[in-house]
């Protein structure tokens, strides 16, 4: 009888820890992709696509690229709880008012021979009243944003050709674009292919792989032995100031002679 009693009392406990657990849902990709582009649908009255796979995934978390279905060359990156958590963000309308600085920089690219990709971001600004308005331009951006979300950050990837132009050609370029909207600059001259690398997974993604961007960065910066020396930084973070011609022209000086062994 005792024996009963014990075996009882031991499938009591089982059941009740299944049951626990069972209240646990377990959240796939797909559960992932949906909610993401269910929420955002919700939130901007349009529909969006998710970009591949999800990333950055723990547990019911995860980040994901997505685009509106409508405009796929906008390429933004959210970050979600598929369990519904209010901690959330998505980059959708800094990435329409970068979409609108790129556009503008391009202006100023037109005329550049040389093959080249112009990354532009925004920072994002997590603010209690969400923005949902996606006809927004810069200026309306900028009214209700704090000055330190509003300047742009520019990545220009740029083919060794642009090396056949002159420091002052490429400065005075540099220098029309940030007239746009002066903030962050980064200048990289690539080899061909790594030129193409950025473009494919940027074509695809709000950012660079990590693993990209780690290689990029090592392989061009030129601090470590038998690296490139392709890399400029123009302007942004603690360095306040833009390059002087004089400096950018030092700078250029390495880069071309480095260039000779590529």
């Amino acid at each position: 009888m005792r024996k009963r009693k014990t075996c009882l009392f031991v499938m009591l406990i089982l059941a009740l820890v299944f049951s626990l657990s069972g209240c646990k849902k377990v959240y796939t990709k797909k559960d992932m992709i949906e909610y993401a582009e269910q929420t955002l649908e919700d939130k901007y009255g349009e529909e969006f696509q998710v970009r591949g796979d999800v990333f950055n995934v723990r547990g019911s978390s995860y980040s994901a690229n997505v685009s509106p279905v409508n405009n796929p060359e906008i390429i933004f990156e959210v970050g979600y709880n598929a369990a519904g958590s209010k901690a959330s963000l998505d980059y959708y309308i800094e990435a329409l008012v970068a979409s609108q600085y790129k556009e503008l920089a391009e202006k100023e690219l037109e005329e550049l021979s040389c093959d080249y990709y112009l990354q532009v971001k925004i920072h994002w600004d997590k603010r209690e009243n969400p923005i949902t308005n996606t006809d927004i331009t810069i200026e309306e951006f900028n009214d209700i944003t704090e000055e330190m979300f509003q300047e742009p950050d520019y990545f220009l990837y740029f083919s060794k050709d642009i090396l056949e132009k002159s420091d002052e050609y490429i400065y005075e370029t540099i220098l029309s674009i940030m007239e746009i909207r002066e903030g962050r600059v980064d200048i990289f001259i690539l080899m061909e292919e790594d030129l193409e690398l950025v473009k494919t997974e940027l074509s695809e993604r709000y950012d660079l792989d990590g693993s990209t961007m780690s290689y990029i960065y090592d392989e061009y910066d030129g601090e470590s032995i038998n690296r490139k020396k392709g890399y400029i930084h123009f302007m942004g973070g603690s360095q306040k100031e833009k390059l002087s011609y004089e400096e950018f022209t030092e700078k250029m000086e390495v880069i071309r002679e480095d260039a000779k062994q590529w």
